[in-house]
């Protein structure tokens, strides 16, 4: 259960992130949640993995 609101709280700070720097840059926010995105997987998959995301959570893949 522990590791459920781990993720939430990582997706939630990531979309938190790419809300502010749509802000900070003046652009769109989906464009920056889809900048941020992109950029927290590959990093998060380069260092600690790709499954940390839970992209085949099946919580994750009805929202």
């Amino acid at each position: 259960m522990t590791e459920t609101w781990l993720l939430a709280t990582l997706w939630l700070g990531l979309a938190l992130i790419a809300t502010l720097v749509s802000i900070w840059f003046g652009i769109a926010t989906a464009l920056s949640e889809i900048v941020v995105g992109t950029v927290a997987q590959l990093v998060i998959g380069a260092l600690i993995g790709g499954a940390v995301l839970g992209a085949n959570d099946p919580w994750i893949k009805f929202l």
